[in-house]
């Protein structure tokens, strides 16, 4: 585990961003992306994924297992376009629900709901990003929540993967 640490350590002072191992700082991890990172970048601090998914004729998907205890889960999922090979998301699963707070500041962050505003079935909070970038707390309504899962994508993608979404960010319907 030192090796590791001491490792990752290096590999910290060649990219700008760093993967935290416990599960509420690692929800800061997920906000260092800046969605410019390059394929060799991300190797270089994570290692290669665990699996690759190139089903979709425009997407493949990098899975990665870190501090997982079940092999079948992923820890973090990355998304890139086939067309020109940008990072599209990072998606972040935890193990354990944890609170979000600190990556969704109050006067940051705003919830929307699915499948809309006056029908309040499921909700996420979203935190608007420098650049072309939006923070997701997955399942998450209110400050203290717990999620298990937190998303960084593209604003730009959101029209593609939460249609519902980019409505409600365009109208700004919240609350």
């Amino acid at each position: 585990m030192k090796r590791l640490r001491l490792i990752l350590g290096a590999s910290l002072l060649a990219v700008p961003w760093a993967f935290s191992q416990s599960p509420v700082p690692a929800a800061e991890e997920i906000l260092k992306f800046s969605l410019e990172e390059t394929r060799d970048q991300i190797v270089r601090v994570l290692g290669q994924p665990a699996q690759i998914a190139d089903a979709s004729p425009d997407y493949f998907t990098w899975y990665y297992q870190i501090g997982v205890s079940d092999n079948h889960e992923h820890s973090h999922l990355l998304l890139f376009s086939k067309k020109d090979g940008k990072l599209i998301s990072v998606t972040r699963n935890f193990e354990q629900a944890a609170k979000l707070d600190g990556a969704f500041p109050e006067k940051e962050t705003q919830t929307y709901f699915w499948p809309s505003a006056a029908e309040r079935t499921w909700s996420v909070r979203v935190r608007e990003m420098p650049g072309d970038r939006l923070a997701i707390a997955m399942g998450v309504s209110k400050p203290s929540d717990l999620s298990t899962q937190l998303l960084m994508i593209r604003r730009s993608a959101v029209k593609t993967f939460l249609p519902w979404l980019a409505g409600q960010l365009a109208s700004k319907q919240v609350r």
